[in-house]
């Protein structure tokens, strides 16, 4: 056998004399309770309407940030390009006809 054969070996011995730990019944019973959904809810009925409460005032403030958003890169872009056409136009004012 080589090493890393005889390193298996040895780990595959050290495994057999191992007991298996007994859960105490009091976890085994919180356990099985959390499982079956009979946990009662962490949340009463008021923090739960002031969760979606405040939910709708982020969506709305996020709505009302991105009209205000669009109006004003529009202004910008209205203004860009009227100052950019402002230029053209005194550059090509000059020419000789």
């Amino acid at each position: 056998m080589n090493t890393q054969e005889n390193t298996i070996e040895t780990t595959l011995q050290s495994l057999d004399n191992l007991q298996r730990l007994e859960v105490p019944i009091g976890l085994q019973f919180s356990i099985k309770n959390n499982f079956n959904g009979n946990a009662p809810s962490t949340m009463s009925t008021t923090q739960k309407w002031m969760l979606a409460a405040s939910v709708v005032v982020l969506i709305g403030i996020n709505v009302l940030t991105i009209k205000q958003y669009s109006k004003q890169s529009e202004k910008t872009t209205d203004t860009a390009s009227y100052e950019k056409n402002l230029v053209y136009k005194e550059y090509f004012s000059n020419t000789i006809e």
